[in-house]
């Protein structure tokens, strides 16, 4: 049944500027009514956009069945009254951890429980000492969905800077556990920046990462249903060039160490490069469902890689992207497919996507044998009908009718 819309002047005037009034807490995603603007969060955002909805105030929401909290088939006053209930009943209080010293966040990271929050003070927290797979920052501490763990700075405009003493030195920060926010956070200075291992539904937010001798982001060894959302890294590869990508989801298939599937991750809004040495994002064989959309990437200073993307893994979407090779002929194509295991680089999306790429020859996508992907609606800059689209024998290349898709 098509839901209507039911709105009067009472409720109207019962809306204006009633958002306002309370600071409602984050649910983090998984699945129920309320995460109405799909950005896998459930929070005031969400309330705020319907109300603005049923205020007539111009905005769409991505999913109306996720608005009718109390199951009438109408969208109304009442379920908008339900999703504040919601979000304020559901929420879980935890300690606020105020920090300043490398020292007190190192401790703090060790000793915090689901709920809690690290608040950093702006400054620097330089930490040499290495721990777990030479982290210099970790914790195995479990959020939960009602009640994750955030880390942040105090103030996002004075952003706290993680570091290690060189791009040789360690992982700047390693989460092992479930349901962390990670937000506002400056990474530097370290072999690695960001090592999730087993850690599902963890968000990293608005974070900058440089000066990393390997990856700058690596979502690893059985994490899943992670965002990496607004992220800014650059200068990665600084030790090692070939393992410098920006981004990188899952295991090669040559290591046996870490669980491979790292399934249905979100990389979104992220600008990725210059001088990011290997792939801008490394997808992996073995890994299905994943996400990347509305990211800038640049080529300038990638000399280990030939492609801003290389898809292994089955069910990837790259959409709405821009990618800018900064005059590097190494860049040879914007997207790559590549089968590195028989029934992996299979059933891909690559659309709404834009390159300009300088070399003549640069195909905007290339598939190897035994891969499959559809593409529509990108556009190479300049254009060129001879060097669009590659697929080699054995692979497939659907170039899709926008309309049929």
């Amino acid at each position: 049944m098509r839901m209507k819309k039911i709105l009067t002047v009472v409720f109207a005037g019962i809306l204006a500027g009633s958002a306002a009034a309370v600071m409602l807490p984050v649910l983090s995603y998984s699945g129920f009514a309320g995460n109405i603007n799909s950005d896998r969060e459930y929070d005031s955002a969400d309330a705020s956009e319907l109300q603005k909805w049923l205020a007539c105030d111009g905005a769409e929401l991505a999913d109306l069945e996720k608005c009718d909290f109390n199951g009438d088939g109408t969208i109304n006053i009442f379920d908008l009254c339900l999703m504040k209930e919601t979000l304020l009943c559901n929420s879980s209080e935890g300690n606020i951890i105020n920090v300043s010293t490398a020292e007190e966040l190192h401790n703090a990271l060790q000793n915090v429980s689901a709920g809690d929050t690290v608040l950093l003070a702006g400054g620097e927290y330089e930490w040499t000492r290495k721990g777990t797979a030479g982290s210099l920052f970790m914790s195995s501490a479990e959020g939960t969905a009602d009640a994750p763990i955030t880390i942040k700075s105090a103030d996002k405009s004075d952003p706290a800077i993680m570091k290690g003493a060189g791009f040789s030195d360690g992982m700047v920060l390693y989460i092992t556990g479930d349901y962390w926010n990670i937000e506002d956070i400056v990474f530097c200075s370290a072999r690695k920046g960001i090592m999730l291992d087993n850690s599902n539904h963890t968000t990293v937010r608005n974070v900058s990462v440089y000066n990393i001798g390997e990856e700058g982001i690596h979502i690893r060894d059985g994490s899943s249903y992670c965002s990496v959302i607004g992220a800014n890294v650059h200068d990665c590869g600084l030790l090692t060039a070939k393992y410098g990508e920006g981004i990188y989801i899952g295991s090669a298939n040559s290591t046996t160490s870490y669980s491979y599937d790292c399934n249905y991750n979100l990389i979104q809004n992220c600008t990725i490069g210059p001088k990011v040495s290997a792939e801008c994002v490394d997808i992996k064989e073995y890994t299905t469902g994943n996400i990347i959309e509305n990211c800038i990437m640049h080529g300038g200073g990638m000399t280990d890689a030939d492609s801003f993307i290389d898809i292994k893994g089955n069910e990837v979407t790259v959409r709405n992207n821009i990618f800018y090779d900064d005059e590097n002929t190494a860049v040879a194509d914007a997207v790559q497919l590549h089968c590195q295991v028989e029934g992996w680089g299979c059933n891909n999306e690559i659309r709404g996507n834009t390159a300009y790429l300088t070399s003549e020859t640069a195909y905007f996508a290339r598939s190897w044998s035994g891969t499959s992907c559809s593409v529509w609606n990108n556009i190479r800059n300049p254009e060129s009908d001879d060097f669009m689209y590659r697929a080699y024998n054995g692979s497939t290349m659907t170039i899709m009718d926008p309309k049929d898709s």
